[in-house]
């Protein structure tokens, strides 16, 4: 008596994978993208995160918790200048770096900047200590109103410049106002 094959080998499951990633590689190429704006929603995603944890562990370890950031010089002749930034909180009366946070730099050609009570804020490499851009209290409470664009300097082969627009309330409250626009116009497109 002789069995009848019931579902598919491995190979064969393998095979259609591997056409199905084929297929995706090659429209994904034909269709192209925007390098650019895919990396800067990419930093400004992760800026979220990393903000919104802060806040969270502000006011779960009663901690007033900070955002320094600095503009470090380009390491070598054809590098660019990188923006970074760190997570700090205040201990013993005084900012001491977060263990589980480790500073954070954005890709050259990115560029981060803050309006904070509505005026620009410019980083001074002459200061030996810099001042948070912005910080959490333990009562849940943010400094002050922050808005922070994150955006490429320059862009190469006809890619369009995307800015991402974040904003941060005096009640402790971060918005991502460019992901919340989106949404709303894919509401509308609907």
């Amino acid at each position: 008596m002789k069995r009848s094959q019931l579902g598919f080998t491995l190979i064969e499951i393998i095979f259609v994978i591997f056409i199905i990633g084929m297929a995706v590689s090659v429209i994904s190429i034909a269709v192209g993208g925007n390098a650019a704006a895919d990396m800067t929603r990419k930093e400004a995603e992760e800026f979220m995160l990393q903000a919104s944890y802060i806040s969270e562990q502000s006011v779960l370890k009663g901690e007033t918790q900070g955002l320094f950031v600095e503009l470090r010089p380009a390491q070598d002749i054809d590098a660019e200048e990188q923006w970074c930034y760190q997570w700090r909180r205040v201990r013993d009366r005084q900012w001491q770096d977060l263990p589980e946070l480790s500073p954070h730099c954005l890709p050259e050609g990115l560029v981060i900047e803050f309006v904070v009570d509505d005026e620009l804020w410019e980083f001074d490499p002459e200061l030996e200590y810099q001042d948070p851009v912005m910080g959490f209290f333990p009562s849940g409470d943010g400094s002050g109103k922050v808005e922070v664009s994150i955006y490429t300097d320059q862009l190469k082969g006809g890619q369009t410049s995307v800015t991402e627009e974040l904003e941060l309330d005096l009640a402790g409250e971060l918005h991502w106002l460019s992901e919340e626009k989106r949404i709303e116009e894919d509401k509308r497109g609907r």
